[in-house]
């Protein structure tokens, strides 16, 4: 198991965990005002990276990251008209070589990359680009990004 994969299942287990611990009380009433400054809606994105390789030598990287933000809102009631941006980017590269050794098995090495992200909005952009390139001597590389906008236009 790779560090990534033991990583992600840590977090899994975290996730499905957390409900169990957390205790929000009972339902309350919420008041016009309080109701006038919930969100819905945003930017959401996500990276996942993982990479094996098997041989006499091996390495594997994965690198992943995620950022959101949030603009002003054009109606200043209507928080949920806020311009919103995302970002995710993602990287693998994975070497499996026997280096010259005879009777060794076969050697492998694969990456996995995966970018998506949404935005709310009446006008939406949504660009994502994934690639994987397989190098000599047992080198696969891969990396993936998405970036998402979203916004109200014409409010």
């Amino acid at each position: 198991m790779t560090a990534n994969a033991a990583k992600m299942l840590a977090a899994a287990i975290l996730g499905l965990a957390a409900p169990a611990t957390t205790r929000a009380g009972n339902p309350v009433e919420l008041t016009n005002d309080q109701l006038d400054r919930v969100v819905a809606g945003g930017a959401t994105v996500t990276s996942i990276a993982d990479s094996q390789a098997a041989g006499v030598f091996t390495l594997s990287r994965t690198t992943g990251n995620a950022l959101v933000v949030a603009g002003d809102s054009p109606i200043p009631q209507q928080p949920a008209f806020a311009t919103n941006a995302g970002a995710a980017e993602g990287t693998a590269v994975a070497v499996g070589t026997n280096l010259g050794v005879r009777g060794a098995a076969a050697p492998s090495s694969g990456t996995s990359v995966t970018t998506a992200g949404a935005a709310q909005g009446n006008m939406v952009i949504n660009s994502a680009f994934n690639h994987t390139t397989q190098g000599a001597g047992g080198v696969t590389f891969q990396a993936g990004w998405t970036f998402v906008y979203g916004a109200w236009v014409g409010l």
